[in-house]
């Protein structure tokens, strides 16, 4: 154990940069192909019953099993955010590594928001097994460790957050309540919350090294540098 524990730790951020996509897509497998139990596609409707009902129930109509999640929404959920979203954070990275490497990082935000909250903390709430807990179990400690061995593990906890907000919150909601079209809706904060913020965050933080600044100063740093290119533009 502890020579496949020292190549671990071995690899480059790319390495794990490229293994958060794995994890997820072995996450996704547990969630709507096959789980643990032998079922299929199980995730939709322990989802729909369980947690979707607490979070999006008032935004339902009663009775709809496919509600807050249908099969198109989830597809679209999955495909865009990891395949297209982790594995085009992962190319950016691999084209411009100072600029874009970091996001890689905050993908492993994501994952490890949505395997404990998502996942593991329901097991605890309902006392019962839920599709896609079981890989959590690994993904979210997993997560942790690159993460808390990154710059910016506060960072990186807080943009997973920030990504279901956009994705699952604001993006669902503007589906069930606003009546917007499900598809070019789910698929455009997707790209957002998993493509186009993590990028930009990476970009941003790429300019001001950790070692020249704490979060907290960067941010001031940033926003000042911010006013002070309006003043100039206007």
């Amino acid at each position: 154990f502890g020579a496949l524990a020292a190549r671990f730790h071995s690899h480059g951020p790319h390495w794990f940069g490229w293994l958060a996509v794995a994890m997820y897509c072995l996450h996704q497998s547990e969630e709507h192909a096959y789980d643990v139990r032998g079922w299929r596609y199980a995730f939709v409707p322990a989802m729909n019953q369980g947690f979707g009902s607490t979070l999006f129930g008032a935004a339902c109509s009663g009775g709809d099993v496919n509600c807050p999640l249908d099969p198109k929404l989830t597809l679209w959920v999955n495909t865009v955010a990891i395949w297209g979203g982790f594995g085009g954070c992962m190319i950016a990275a691999t084209i411009d590594a100072d600029r874009f490497l970091f996001a890689s990082t905050l993908n492993w935000g994501t994952a490890v928001v949505n395997g404990f909250g998502g996942h593991l903390l329901q097991v605890v709430l309902s006392g019962s097994y839920n599709p896609g807990s079981v890989q959590s179990a690994v993904m979210v400690p997993l997560g942790l460790y690159i993460i808390f061995h990154s710059q910016r593990p506060k960072l990186c906890l807080v943009y997973g957050l920030v990504f279901h907000i956009l994705a699952f919150g604001v993006g669902i909601n503007l589906v069930l309540r606003a009546g917007f079209p499900e598809t070019p809706t789910t698929i455009a904060m997707n790209l957002l919350a998993s493509l186009v913020l993590p990028l930009a965050i990476s970009a941003l933080y790429a300019r001001h090294p950790l070692s020249h600044y704490s979060d907290m100063k960067l941010v001031k740093k940033v926003s000042k540098q911010w006013k002070e290119d309006l003043t100039v533009l206007g």
